[in-house]
């Protein structure tokens, strides 16, 4: 009995079952995002999310501070209102960790070569780590243990010209430079990570920034038996929010992200079919597990 007991437990183990992560309910948020339509500021759908995310920071968090700001809108050469959402959890702790991911979803799908007009509906570029963030929620005092934690949900992270690293990332850039105290020693953003297909590779500029923060990471999912989506060879070199916090706010942060989001060889990303049936519970359950872990361990 006892052989058997301590095989089930190393099976929970290898599935990565360690936590409460509820990966389907954290693929129904994903879904309601896209359902509400294309989250891009200006619209009222985007403001729809925005109450959205919101209500849901207030069921949990002790405080949620809405950092509002005007974003500049290259295409229209005009500004627009934008908003961060901050839940935070043991506010009077200035020893804290920052977990974040973007909510707003790109207005054009420039990539898709049959309509690169139409909006992205964001479900893996957007939704995915805002998903991941939501169902995180009502688990930070189980993991944290009195550490001060912070989910952000940024804005305007994608209203930027293709090609560039102009005018991306607006939402982060403020907050960078309009910190709000006490501030994060080190931080994990997601971005992207609900491909059904998951595979993260090490974003360049995360080992330049964190690189003990990775070493953490990819340590603690090969562990829990995550290293086929965690893989450590070399991803790409991504502009993201990660950047500014930690060029301009001096936060340690790396990026958690699966930039080749393709499938039988059709790029996905930016394209109008960066849909729900391309993403999977499973491996929002991955990254949601793999963050609560390495929370208990701070």
């Amino acid at each position: 009995m006892k052989k058997i007991i301590a095989g089930l437990f190393f099976l929970v183990q290898l599935l990565g079952a360690e936590t409460a992560f509820d990966g389907f309910r954290a693929f129904a948020y994903l879904e309601e995002q896209v359902k509400i339509g294309p989250r891009i500021p200006g619209t009222e759908t985007h403001r729809i999310c925005r109450d959205r995310i919101i209500r849901a920071c207030r069921q949990y968090a002790d405080t949620v501070i809405v950092q509002d700001f005007f974003a500049y809108r290259p295409v229209t050469r005009d500004t627009v209102a934008a908003w961060n959402i901050i839940a935070r959890f043991y506010p009077e702790n200035p020893q804290r960790v920052m977990f974040s991911a973007h909510w707003d979803t790109r207005p054009f799908a420039d990539l898709d070569p049959l309509y690169p007009d139409q909006p992205v509906p964001g479900a893996n570029d957007g939704a995915s780590g805002t998903a991941v963030l939501m169902e995180m929620l009502p688990h930070i005092t189980d993991f944290a243990d009195g550490l001060g934690v912070d989910l952000v949900f940024w804005d305007a992270e994608d209203l930027g010209i293709a090609g560039t690293n102009t005018y991306f990332c607006q939402g982060s850039e403020y907050y960078s430079r309009n910190l709000l105290p006490p501030v994060a020693q080190k931080g994990i953003l997601i971005d992207m990570i609900g491909d059904a297909e998951l595979e993260i590779p090490v974003e360049l500029n995360s080992s330049r920034f964190a690189p003990d923060l990775i070493a953490e990471i990819w340590a603690l999912a090969v562990e829990h038996g995550h290293g086929r989506v965690f893989q450590r060879r070399p991803g790409y070199e991504i502009y993201d929010d990660h950047v500014p916090l930690n060029r301009t706010a001096k936060i340690p942060t790396i990026n958690l992200i699966d930039f080749n989001y393709t499938r039988a060889g059709r790029n996905l990303w930016h394209t109008t079919r960066d849909l729900p049936a391309y993403c999977s519970p499973h491996s929002l359950k991955t990254v949601g597990d793999i963050l609560l872990l390495w929370l208990k361990k701070q």
